[in-house]
């Protein structure tokens, strides 16, 4: 079961799981007019396309079951399941959220049966976030990953739009799962290096691009990575003050990760809205920069790059 089914989830770990073959996901929404039902499209089935600089790939993808969490919350609690996975946004770890509230209800009729939670959401030590909303139970094991896809926000949701760049590292855990290593995740067993990394660099340097960049009126990464003063500082920030402040992380070049991360960045056809990366700064900047910013000034060095981002942002 995933809980918070959106374009992000269907271009990643619905696609992992998709490859992995054996297992079918059940996807609650909390909307009452689930994607499913629009057009002519079987339900739970849509299109992925991996818009690449210069030409597309896209692919058929299905869901086994959707339900709308609204209409149907004892559905949700009831369902038999291994495994929940969650992509519920940096805002959403709060005692109110109606999808914990459901996942918390789930958990404790289960009685002991074995389950593993898994956030996929841009939070440091993701699954202890959910652990510490929805409580210890007997049997549940919480476990952080990190998911790292560019997806748009798409105003067609039987059609979803993504990079061709996928990375999903996974704290290893007992029990049963789907072969997702063979899809090309990585099992790992301590992910907060990977997490250090993606947030400081990935998710950083676009903050940094919305903060910048639509007051110079740009609308997308790839616009405001063409402006050859916000590429320049962006590629500045990353590497002078922010990947200092990134652990080692195995099996992982740091320095090509970053150059990967601005051809990403630059890719103009993918149309990442910087208004999409700008909502919810008062989540994202806090977790992108603050540790960043405490470990230099705690080294002697004042992080003036990132101090202009804070400030742009507002936050």
């Amino acid at each position: 079961m995933h809980l918070g089914l959106g374009a992000f989830h269907r271009v990643h770990q619905a696609v992992y799981t998709a490859d992995a073959g054996g297992w079918e996901i059940c996807g609650p929404r909390g909307a009452r007019v689930p994607w499913s039902t629009r057009g002519a499209a079987p339900a739970g089935t849509y299109t992925l396309v991996a818009r690449g600089p210069s030409s597309d790939t896209t692919r058929p993808l299905r869901l086994a079951e959707t339900l709308v969490a609204a209409d149907e919350p004892q559905a949700v609690v009831d369902r038999d399941t291994q495994i929940v996975s969650l992509t519920i946004t940096e805002g959403g770890y709060e005692a109110g959220n109606p999808l914990l509230g459901l996942l918390a209800r789930g958990v404790a009729a289960r009685d002991g049966a074995p389950l593993t939670v898994l956030s996929c959401d841009n939070v440091p030590r993701n699954g202890e976030a959910a652990r510490a909303i929805v409580g210890d139970h007997a049997g549940v094991a919480f476990r952080s990953t990190i998911a790292d896809r560019i997806t748009p926000h798409t105003d067609d949701p039987p059609v979803v739009v993504t990079e061709p760049f996928s990375l999903w590292v996974i704290e290893d855990f007992d029990g049963a799962r789907p072969s997702w290593e063979r899809a090309g995740a990585v099992i790992v067993p301590e992910a907060t290096p990977y997490a250090a990394m993606k947030l400081r660099i990935v998710n950083a340097a676009h903050s940094a691009l919305a903060a910048l960049g639509l007051p110079r009126g740009h609308e997308t990464v790839a616009d405001a990575m063409a402006d050859p003063e916000l590429r320049d500082f962006v590629t500045r920030l990353l590497r002078e003050e922010l990947v200092p402040t990134v652990p080692d992380v195995p099996d992982i070049d740091v320095d090509d990760f970053v150059s990967r991360t601005l051809e990403r960045s630059a890719n103009p056809r993918l149309g990442h809205r910087l208004a999409q990366i700008a909502a919810g700064a008062e989540h994202k900047i806090p977790q992108r920069f603050g540790p960043p910013a405490c470990e230099l000034r705690a080294a002697g060095r004042e992080p003036a790059l990132i101090d202009r981002v804070v400030a742009a942002a507002g936050a």
